[in-house]
């Protein structure tokens, strides 16, 4: 064997044994009592139309210790993670938050860092959908793959939030 593939096959050795000592075979480690998690994609629709940009939160009925979520994409398809970076979410069942605001800039350009910027801020998904006392979605995820939906979230709308003292 000539010395230049010797050489080449201790290198790639090396490597690979100085990639699983620093990086590791699992990821970085999970929390502790960490539950299994299972693939889940939700659509949304809004008016019968793909909902971009929502965000989607789920609030467990039993064990609300691991935060679920994510952000819609141009298809109303949300692919959820688990702490926002564990793809999957744990068996259950779930109350489903949707909301979707829109800000609009009404006041000029702050000059200093004392100032704020004054803005309108509109609820673009019905508030019934942001809390868990009064939306109406709930979804049970289970063992395996998951693919819930399309729910729909009513009629677009573009509804004032009223600021404090306004």
């Amino acid at each position: 064997m000539p010395l230049f593939s010797k050489i080449s096959r201790l290198i790639l050795v090396c490597s690979l044994v100085f990639c699983l000592a620093f990086v590791g075979c699992g990821g970085e480690p999970r929390p502790d009592g960490f539950p299994p998690l299972h693939p889940t994609v939700i659509q949304f629709t809004q008016g019968g139309e793909p909902i971009e940009g929502a965000s989607v939160q789920l609030v467990s009925e039993t064990d609300g210790r691991w935060p679920v979520g994510g952000t819609t994409n141009a298809s109303g398809s949300i692919t959820l993670q688990t702490y926002g970076r564990y793809p999957g979410v744990p068996e259950g069942r779930y109350k489903v938050l949707v909301s979707k605001v829109e800000r609009e800039r009404i006041g000029p350009e702050p000059q200093s860092m004392f100032e704020s910027v004054v803005e309108n801020v509109y609820d673009l998904i019905d508030a019934v959908y942001s809390t868990p006392a009064t939306t109406p979605l709930t979804v049970e995820v289970q063992s395996g793959r998951n693919s819930l939906g399309p729910f729909d979230l009513g009629e677009r709308i573009r509804q004032p939030i009223r600021r404090p003292g306004t």
